[in-house]
């Protein structure tokens, strides 16, 4: 079977590292894999050791442009034409929309896997509104939705995306492997020496409005003690930068950037946070589950899929520091309490969340089109 993957791709996500999972996953079971997607350093490097056949799409940007986004559409098409795939498979917003089209055309079978709804995120009215009509219409020439979560799938009813028939649910996974305990204290990450106390605190994420950075550093500010190791990189950066020299917080606080060894950085963290105001179904969180560390997040999208509160970490509101802050103090006060959350944590990921599970149920939608 020949699978054309299609992915926004301006920077490497969740949905960038589910791509390259599936590529390799399928070309293993010798099926011919091909990929449009933005020149995305990271990605084509791994696309490349698959073996996949690359068609970088450099007007996939990560924003709504005029200019770029007409001009997405000819890249697929000429990706569609040239690899004949028996099947594309599309991912992200921007991305998944041009594909759907784009295969309409050319009368291939089209995929769409929704790491959360575009219109849910932070935008104005008026984009939602458009973006909301674009996926209604886009569903009619899908051939399966999938979605992350079953969060996900009902706000798509809701709505009018789709059709039961059409709409699946297939949680995201991870490889247990990399963050087995004996993995713990290999980072090559190390703290300054200083007195203040720990425990160390960790979040996973693009540095962008909907991670909301700022309430996570409000809430920080209320806290005893710890030090907070952040992640990721992103167009935010320079505003968290800016609130942690203002506010006095640079002790407590390392800016790691985007980092490719996320499993040993997690062995060096005792508590794991994420403060999004949206999400689908983070693998952050479930790369902290399979480490063992408890978990406090905001209780948006598909996070209570994983989060199961009061047995593997808590579920505070969004936009809420001060209920982020007494969820953190409780788990940095008991550090019994942070080892049992963080083992249950475990137990359920390995029950529920693995990616040999996800792929798996993956390769059974696909196998309808053989």
């Amino acid at each position: 079977m020949r699978i054309l993957y299609v992915v926004t791709a301006a920077t490497f996500g969740g949905a960038v590292q589910h791509i390259i999972h599936l590529m390799k996953f399928m070309a293993e079971r010798g099926h011919i894999v091909g990929l449009s997607a933005a020149p995305e350093r990271r990605l084509l490097r791994e696309a490349h050791a698959i073996g996949a056949m690359v068609f970088p799409n450099p007007h996939f940007v990560f924003s709504p442009s005029l200019y770029h986004d007409p001009l997405a559409f000819t890249p697929v098409l000429r990706a569609i034409r040239v690899f004949q795939p028996d099947l594309v498979s599309s991912h992200s917003t921007k991305a998944g929309l041009v594909a759907r089209f784009c295969a309409a055309v050319m009368r291939r079978p089209v995929l769409f896997t929704a790491h959360g709804w575009g219109f849910a995120e932070s935008r104005s009215w008026w984009t939602s509104s458009i973006l909301r009509n674009l996926e209604r219409l886009a569903a009619k020439v899908s051939a399966k939705i999938i979605c992350v979560s079953e969060f996900d799938r009902k706000l798509a009813l809701q709505l009018g995306i789709g059709s039961p028939e059409q709409l699946v649910v297939i949680h995201n996974g991870m490889p247990p492997e990399p963050y087995q305990m004996t993995n713990r204290g290999k980072s090559s990450f190390k703290l300054k020496q200083d007195t203040n106390p720990k425990p160390i605190l960790m979040t996973v994420g693009r540095l962008a409005p909907p991670k909301d950075f700022e309430t996570l550093l409000k809430a920080l500010q209320k806290l005893d003690h710890g030090k907070m190791i952040i992640i990721g990189d992103g167009p935010d950066r320079t505003s968290v930068e800016k609130f942690i020299n203002q506010t006095g917080l640079s002790q407590k606080f390392y800016l790691l950037g985007e980092r490719e060894d996320v499993p040993d950085l997690l062995s060096t963290a005792e508590i794991f946070v994420l403060s999004s105001k949206k999400e689908g179904l983070p693998r952050t969180i479930i790369e902290a589950m399979l480490s063992e560390l408890p978990v406090v997040a905001t209780r948006v999208g598909g996070v209570p899929e994983l989060v199961e509160h009061g047995v593997t970490g808590f579920l505070v509101p969004p936009a809420d520091p001060e209920a982020l802050a007494l969820a953190l103090q409780k788990l940095i006060n008991d550090r019994d309490l942070c080892r049992s959350m963080g083992s249950a944590g475990r137990e359920k990921a390995l029950r529920q969340f693995t990616l040999e599970r996800m792929l798996r149920e993956t390769l059974k939608v696909y196998e309808k089109f053989f």
